[in-house]
Parts: C-alpha cells; sequence; structure tokens
C-alpha cells in the first residue's frame, strides 16, 4: 500500500489535535517517542471524524516522519544564537547575514528553511517534545506491530488462482478484482484486531499512565519550557534566564502546568516584571 498521500490543512489540525490529546493522555514515552499501537488508533480515531477519509497507519507514520524532519531543522535552528521566533510571521528568522549563511552551509538539505512561515511549529513542540531523532519514531510504528503478534500490511500475501492458461482479459479482470478484495478483507481484519487489542486495555493504561505521569510532570513541563518560551518570540538570552530561574520554583511550575498556550504569554509577561 502506498504511504504517501495529500493532506489537506483541515486533516493536519484534526491530527494534530489528536496527537495533542494523546500526549496529554500519556501515551507518548519519557523518552519522547509514541508507544505501541499509536498509529494506528490515530488512524482510528481520523476515521471517525472525517467521514469518508481514506487513511491508514502507514500514512500517519509517514506524515509524522515529514513533519519531525522538519521540526527537527526548526528545533535546531532555535537552538542556534541569533535565530528567534516572528509570531506574526510564524516562521524562524535570523537577522544576521554570516549566521544564516554558516547555517545554510552546514545544512544543506535542512526540511525547514529561515525565513520561511511553519505555522505548526508551537504545536509539534508539544507533539514531539525532546524527540527528535528521526529514526526513533519508525521504529516505535515497527514495534507496533510486532508487540502485538500481528504482520505489518506490507507482509501481507494474498491467495493465488492454481496455475492455467493465459486467462482472457474479462477472467483476469475478475481474478485481480477478487485478490484485491480479499487484501482489502485482509487488511481491514488485521487493523480492526489491532484496534481491539488497543481498545481492549486503552482505559486501564491510560489510567496507569497518568498515574506514572504525575511524577513526571515536572520533569517534562522543565524539558519542554525552552521550546514553549522560544516559540513565543522570546530573545534566546531571555528564555535562559526564565528558564533558569523558574524550573528552580516548585509552585510557579505548578501553575505553568495548569495554563493553556493562549495564558501562558501573560503569565511570563508578569513573570518577568518580577524579576
Amino acid at each position: 500500500m502506498a504511504t504517501s498521500r495529500n493532506w489537506i490543512d483541515h486533516e493536519e489540525d484534526v491530527l494534530l489535535t489528536i496527537l495533542e490529546e494523546m500526549v496529554a493522555d500519556g501515551v507518548r514515552c519519557e523518552t519522547g517517542s509514541f508507544k505501541a499501537g499509536t498509529f494506528v488508533m490515530v488512524a482510528s480515531k481520523m476515521r471517525e471524524q472525517i467521514p469518508g477519509i481514506n487513511i491508514e497507519s502507514k500514512h500517519i507514520q509517514n506524515k509524522l516522519k515529514r513533519l519531525k524532519e522538519k521540526y527537527s531543522s526548526a528545533y535546531d535552528m532555535m537552538n542556534t544564537s541569533g535565530f528567534g521566533w516572528d509570531d506574526e510571521k510564524k516562521c524562524v528568522v535570523v537577522d544576521n547575514d554570516e549566521i544564516l549563511q554558516d547555517w545554510v552551509k552546514k545544512h544543506p538539505n535542512a526540511s525547514c528553511k529561515p525565513n520561511k512561515p511553519f505555522p505548526l511549529y508551537p504545536r509539534l513542540c508539544t507533539v514531539f517534545g525532546r524527540d527528535r531523532a528521526t529514526g526513533s519514531m519508525a521504529e516505535s510504528a515497527a514495534d507496533a506491530i510486532d508487540n502485538m503478534g500481528l504482520e505489518s500490511e506490507d507482509c501481507e500475501t494474498s491467495e493465488m488462482p492454481p496455475h492455467s492458461p493465459t486467462p482472457s482479459p474479462s477472467v483476469a479482470t475478475s481474478s485481480a478484482s477478487q485478490t484485491v478484495r480479499k487484501r482489502k478483507r485482509s487488511r481491514n481484519d488485521g487493523d480492526a484486531n489491532i484496534i481491539s487489542v488497543i481498545n481492549e486495555g486503552w482505559n486501564k493504561a491510560v489510567t496507569e499512565m497518568k498515574k506514572l505521569g504525575e511524577s513526571f510532570t515536572f520533569r517534562e513541563a522543565k524539558a519542554r519550557l525552552p521550546s514553549e518560551l522560544q516559540a513565543m518570540g522570546l530573545p534566546y538570552d531571555q528564555v535562559l534566564r526564565i528558564s533558569m530561574k523558574l524550573v528552580k520554583d516548585t509552585d510557579l511550575m505548578g501553575i505553568w502546568t495548569t495554563l493553556d498556550d493562549s495564558q501562558k504569554p501573560d503569565f511570563i509577561k508578569v513573570f518577568m516584571e518580577s524579576l
């Protein structure tokens, strides 16, 4: 099955919303990679929310791989002195031409370029967190199948008719149609089995992960803090200064973790005034 497809903005928005909710439920490991079965579950949720959409777990895996490559490039720039975030233009910016040329020279194949709009970056900071290694996500996708004892779609087989003389075009068409239907049924049955396995333990798993997640709340919040501050367009020196002070204050970090994205800029403004 082809893993590439054209995505529209609405589909991207639904995809990221689902992933953001899953991250909040603890399906992302502490290392940043997603837990086994995530891509199958995401594809299932997208089919529920967008009637008629033709999407499978392989499409999700391929899309996130491309998004992560672009996110990683932006992340590298945001962690390089001289780069910043323009919230109005929704892009990574750099004013110093020498710094720009040096970065481009070192990253000729970067998916994300300076001064090019990348409005998804702030949301991807939440989705990917600290996970920047482009290979780890592909690994977790394979594990999602292997850990359940089910075959990947790439290993699908279909029944072949006994050897016989070359059939007429009408017979060949009929045989091909039967094979396609069998493959489709096999794929659908496989997906249904995977989803059934995930759903069986989903509520229990989420409950347990939430319990475990409480102990990691501050650790995760501290790890994401610099990226979130950079996404607000703050100069890198301010990002460092705020991060170094805020992570030491447990009470303030507790407040920070309860705020949504629209409230955090006001919090930082008040916090900076108190410095």
